[in-house]
């Protein structure tokens, strides 16, 4: 039967939604703050353990791909009021510093936390499914508007 969609469910969703957004806008701060001080990430097949080392790696992973295109194509949610564990199926369209165009398509399986009444990255391990030729092209890139600021 379908459950209804509560407001912690919402919550989960737009933390995976802004994750999305800041690797878009290739924003570190606000990347940074949708995870718990204690954050665990499992990246390329290695957990690296706490906020400042998942930033450092992710700022590092980011340096070698000008353009990241990172799209969530469905996310499966089971929340609590004070903890959750999300899947998130993503996909991706990247340019390595090289100009190749890679297309990755991904799992995130989560373990979030709520802060008061902010929802965090416990733990978030990514799993690539497929990784092939991308479709974008450098010269047709423009990226986020830079005269937005929020």
């Amino acid at each position: 039967s379908m459950t209804k969609i509560s407001l912690d469910t919402l919550g989960v969703s737009q933390l995976n939604a802004r994750y999305c957004d800041a690797v878009i806008r290739r924003d570190s701060d606000a990347w940074r703050s949708l995870w718990h001080r204690e954050g665990r990430w499992y990246f390329l097949g290695e957990w690296i353990e706490g906020q400042d080392a998942v930033v450092a790696r992710w700022e590092a992973a980011m340096s070698g791909f000008p353009v990241v295109y990172h799209l969530i194509n469905s996310e499966i949610i089971d929340a609590t009021s004070v903890e959750a564990s999300s899947r998130v199926y993503i996909d991706e369209e990247i340019i390595t510093a090289d100009g190749d165009a890679l297309r990755f398509i991904g799992v995130y399986n989560d373990h979030c936390v709520k802060e008061g009444d902010k929802w965090l990255y416990l733990s978030r391990r990514f799993d690539l499914i497929y990784q092939g030729p991308g479709a974008l092209n450098r010269n047709g890139w423009t990226g986020y508007p830079a005269d937005i600021i929020d």
